[in-house]
């Protein structure tokens, strides 16, 4: 079993496409597919089902991809103590993140990671299933990393770090009835409608959680992916919302009130699969993050 061979291979399990594969290591497609096919006798069993319009990872395959990785990094490792260590960091790192985050400047802490390992290449995704969908990539090894939102730090085949604290309250337009009195209860907000984030998002889970507990149902109205695009949905009076204070409140006609009892609090964290050691890449950039991260409660 060659490096190159598992190059190919975890190219392939990831992008789960042939000629993205080649075209990310360099390589033309028929030497990936010779490289997989020779890789897959040597194993005595097939790593991807194929077909006309898919790639699928076999259970073989599952199973090889985090050894594979492991194979890797200790080649890197090696050549680490070698050339120094910190120096010269190869290969890629895969970040997940949620829309509209504001608590990590991501833009600058990926642009001095880029800066201090220009060796490795970095690809950003935003889940367009939230946090539940972000996790989903990590236990699959689709992603190396992501910022998540959380509402318990037990996740199951995940490693979480957490960044800050939220704690949700109601947020209503300035001229709502409630917006002038004390503390509301949940069954007081029977009748209203809601603006929140799809199904999968952490906000709308633990949401949906407080209320079903409390035996009520209530109707979403307005769906938005971006958390802090609620204030404006919620000042033009399109409905309520149960959110975490907002950078993006300030300048809009909405007031926050508390909910008695108050709403599950939830965790931004970074997150990792707990299946696959830390890569140096991986470490480097977590070394990075509390450099980049506000010192604030609000999202």
């Amino acid at each position: 079993m060659e490096q190159r061979q598992l190059e190919f291979f975890i190219a392939v399990a990831e992008e789960l496409n042939f000629t993205r594969a080649a075209h990310r290591t360099h390589a033309v497609q028929s030497t990936v597919s010779a490289s997989i096919r020779a890789l897959e006798r040597d194993l005595g069993t097939p790593l991807f089902d194929r077909s006309t319009t898919r790639v699928a990872l076999t259970a073989a395959g599952r199973a090889l991809l985090p050894e594979a990785k492991n194979a890797l990094e200790s080649l890197d490792t090696a050549r680490a103590a070698v050339e120094g260590a910190g120096q010269g960091l190869r290969g890629s790192l895969r970040v997940g993140t949620l829309a509209g985050l504001t608590v990590i400047d991501l833009p600058t802490l990926a642009g001095a990671f880029r800066k201090q390992h220009p060796g490795v290449r970095v690809n950003m995704t935003v889940a367009a299933e939230g946090s539940s969908g972000l996790l989903d990539r990590l236990r699959s090894h689709r992603l190396d990393v992501a910022f998540v939102g959380v509402d318990t730090l037990g996740v199951e085949g995940i490693d979480l770090t957490p960044i800050a604290s939220f704690q949700p309250r109601l947020l209503v337009p300035a001229d709502h009835p409630l917006a002038s009195s004390g503390p509301v209860s949940p069954s007081a907000l029977a009748d209203e409608q809601f603006i929140d984030l799809p199904a999968g998002y952490c906000n709308r889970i633990r949401s949906d959680n407080d209320f079903r507990r409390a035996g009520l149902n209530r109707t979403v109205v307005v769906e938005v992916s971006d958390l802090t695009t609620v204030p404006r949905y919620v000042e033009a009076g399109l409905g309520i919302a149960v959110v975490p204070p907002l950078r993006s409140e300030s300048g809009t006609a909405v007031v926050p009130v508390d909910l008695n009892p108050p709403a599950t609090a939830w965790t931004l964290a970074v997150a990792r699969s707990s299946a696959v050691p830390a890569s140096r890449a991986l470490k480097a950039f977590l070394d990075l993050i509390p450099t980049h991260t506000a010192a604030t409660a609000e999202y």
